[in-house]
């Protein structure tokens, strides 16, 4: 199967700074990315995810290889080959544009023909998309 790629922006109504200290926090994942149902740190900077997806439950982990202020990108290291990155600016009145890009291809032929018969492309877009708006959704409830 061919690489699955995606890149997203949302522009949220919350402070920058706010929006960029909750993602910076991986565990915070959890509460945000679509489909991901638990993540565990397994070490400084490594943690096993539980994602639903339409191949079944995956549990890839990851490797955060970047942090920094409104910055965090990661590395498949097994499961999944790729890698993920979410990037938050301020617009001139100081509220969150984020960016999300992800790149991934599922390890194992198996897997592999499983994906590209159910579209896992477009349920890619489609859970990025909803990423994003539950962020949307989290940080502009939280914003007072």
């Amino acid at each position: 199967m061919s690489e699955i790629s995606v890149e997203i922006f949302k522009q949220i109504s919350a402070p920058s700074e706010k929006v960029a200290a909750f993602i910076e926090d991986f565990r915070n994942a959890k509460d945000w990315m679509v489909g991901v149902e638990d993540i565990e740190q397994t070490g400084d900077d490594k943690y096993k995810l539980t994602i639903e997806s339409p191949v079944g439950k995956l549990e890839p982990e990851a490797r955060i290889s970047e942090h920094r202020p409104g910055y965090i990108s990661w590395l498949y290291t097994s499961t999944v080959e790729g890698d993920g990155t979410v990037e938050v600016v301020g617009d001139k009145n100081g509220e969150a544009v984020v960016k999300y890009t992800g790149k991934f291809t599922l390890k194992g032929a198996i897997l592999s023909r499983a994906a590209k018969a159910v579209g896992m492309e477009g349920f890619a877009r489609r859970q990025g998309e909803r990423s994003l708006d539950r962020l949307k959704h989290l940080m502009e409830a939280r914003r007072h």
